[in-house]
């Protein structure tokens, strides 16, 4: 009874040991994919009124004159329009 317990617990560990290599080895082969695919709706520019990096989707448009300028907030916004 003792013995089949212990081999229980064996293959039960044994199992375990292999879902984390598993789990290890395809999270390894994932980062590397993210790393090397970049897209472009990723791209980060700068926020001409205050220098701020922030992401192109994430950004406020204003008006300088007849360009779209694109800024990080409202704030930066205001002081574009205001000259």
């Amino acid at each position: 009874m003792i013995r089949l317990a212990l081999v229980l617990v064996a293959v039960f560990l044994f199992l375990g040991i292999l879902k984390v290599l598993r789990l290890f080895l395809a999270g390894g082969a994932a980062a590397k994919r993210r790393k090397t695919a970049v897209t472009p709706e990723a791209e980060m520019i700068r926020d001409p009124v205050c220098g701020t990096w922030i992401d192109r989707r994430l950004a406020v448009f204003g008006r300088r004159g007849s360009e779209t300028v694109p800024v990080c907030s409202d704030g930066c916004r205001r002081r574009l329009e205001a000259g």
